[in-house]
């Protein structure tokens, strides 16, 4: 009966590795883990075949899944429709209430079935028995045994957690360090009143912003979060699964911090320049076609009416402040800005002023540089970013004359008098010709233009290691 409790509640089984000239499996199957053959390093996979009943249930709730996806994306849309045609009355929610409660009998049933297809499967039952026995001792073996079988990977035991090393350091009554969250929402500024009372006033929005921001507003970010975009592309991401097992298999990882450089591309930049940040150590990174906060352009896609919702959602829940975690990273940067981008301008693609990896540089710079990219050195920067091609971008740089040996031995001697850690005061007593040289020698160095839309790939001859002194 354990067992079959198992195989209701398991995870999609998609492929099985196995021996390349494996003889023919035997027809009965151990159900213990320790006596499944474990195929060597010269394998070859093949889809899983579901039996007849596990494969009709399966379709059944894969077709409810698609159904309530949708529901559940255009929730918001749908009660205030409901509400405003009066469907939402008590005489009206119960009825339909009971109909629910049977549809979700009649799916439970159907989940049972499934279940029961699974158990009647030998194939399964090896899998679920090694994937249990894994979860309750994550061995060497065990976990070589589990990666015979592609599945669902949030079924995957958890190997490591992100809190581990605090609570380690804590355990042994050191020091501890917290990580740095990730999306959190705006702090409160200082002076403004966090009352009882202004706590109740905001519920209905904070209410509502919760739902937009967990509906809506991250499909519309995370378009992979998406189960009908998932199961177009559930072909193309097995295949790219499967040649990442073997590369990791080839390759032992044994990288220090110092040793990686990290490349991002859109909206990964979050995470890299969250990952600078909590790991200083880092030797550098990449970004490319990213952005320096999400507001701009989650104001561009939505309705003007919804100003205060969409910022308010943003900033409490989708809060990807790139600039300001890039800032908190000491190391060489390099930002890739694609001359043709349709997604981070928040106007039309020609409009390469309105691509916010200017803002991106410019903040940047801002915070390393404060004197340099004063008011003479930030006007020079902006008409440098004016420009869409590499004959614009080098007439303007030709145009001020910058002495790049002059500019590299400023720089050099301050890092050698005062440290690299930023923010620098280099410019401080400088005159305005020589912050307007310095400001667009700066820019040129953590900036390079790739004359491309947002998804085209970026060629090899295009990538380039972050400048450094």
């Amino acid at each position: 009966m354990a067992k079959l409790l198992s195989c209701v509640l398991g995870p999609r089984l998609y492929k099985i590795y196995r021996e390349r000239d494996s003889e023919r499996a035997p027809s009965a199957v151990p159900e213990t883990p320790t006596s499944v053959t474990t195929p060597p390093s010269s394998s070859w996979d093949t889809y899983y075949q579901p039996r007849a009943l596990e494969k009709h249930a399966d379709s059944i709730l894969a077709l409810a899944s698609v159904f309530w996806s949708i529901s559940y994306y255009s929730s918001p849309f749908a009660a205030f429709y409901l509400y405003r045609k009066g469907y939402l009355s008590l005489s009206k929610v119960v009825p339909f209430s009971h109909y629910a409660g049977t549809l979700l009998l009649l799916l439970a049933g159907v989940a049972c079935l499934r279940g029961i297809g699974r158990w009647t499967n030998p194939q399964y039952r090896q899998f679920i028995t090694i994937l249990e026995a894994t979860h309750r001792n994550q061995s060497a073996e065990n976990k070589r045994q589990l990666a015979n079988y592609n599945f669902d990977f949030k079924s995957w035991p958890v190997d490591f957690h992100w809190e581990e090393p605090s609570s380690r350091k804590e355990s042994r009554g050191g020091p501890s360090r917290q990580g740095v969250a990730l999306l959190r929402p705006e702090p409160l500024h200082r002076g403004a009143a966090d009352t009882l009372l202004n706590r109740v006033k905001k519920l209905p929005c904070q209410i509502t912003s919760y739902l937009v921001a967990h509906t809506l507003g991250r499909r519309m970010l995370y378009p992979g979060s998406v189960y009908l975009l998932q199961k177009a592309l559930m072909p193309v991401l097995l295949q790219g699964q499967a040649r990442l097992v073997e590369e990791f298999a080839i390759h032992r990882l044994g990288f220090q911090p110092q040793d990686i450089i990290i490349y991002a591309w859109s909206i990964g930049g979050f995470t890299a320049t969250w990952a600078a940040m909590s790991y200083p150590d880092i030797s550098a990174v990449i970004l490319d076609a990213s952005f320096d906060d999400l507001v701009p352009l989650a104001l561009k896609v939505m309705p003007d009416s919804w100003r205060g919702l969409v910022t308010r959602t943003v900033r409490q829940h989708l809060n990807l402040n790139n600039a300001e975690q890039l800032c908190r990273y000491q190391g060489p940067v390099l930002l890739i800005r694609r001359t043709k981008d349709e997604i981070i301008t928040t106007t039309v693609p020609e409009d390469i002023m309105s691509n916010r990896g200017n803002d991106l540089l410019l903040k940047l710079l801002q915070y390393r540089y404060p004197c340099v990219m004063a008011e003479e050195g930030l006007r020079v920067v902006r008409q440098w970013l004016e420009a869409s091609s590499q004959l614009e971008e080098a007439s303007i740089y030709s145009r001020w004359e910058v002495e790049e040996d002059w500019c590299l031995s400023v720089l050099r001697s301050y890092q050698a008098e005062h440290g690299p850690d930023f923010p620098w005061s280099v410019g401080e007593d400088m005159d305005a010709d020589g912050r307007q040289q310095l400001a667009l020698f700066l820019a040129q160095k953590h900036l390079h233009n790739f004359e491309a839309t947002h998804c085209t790939p970026l060629p090899a001859h295009n990538f380039q290691m972050p400048w450094h002194l």
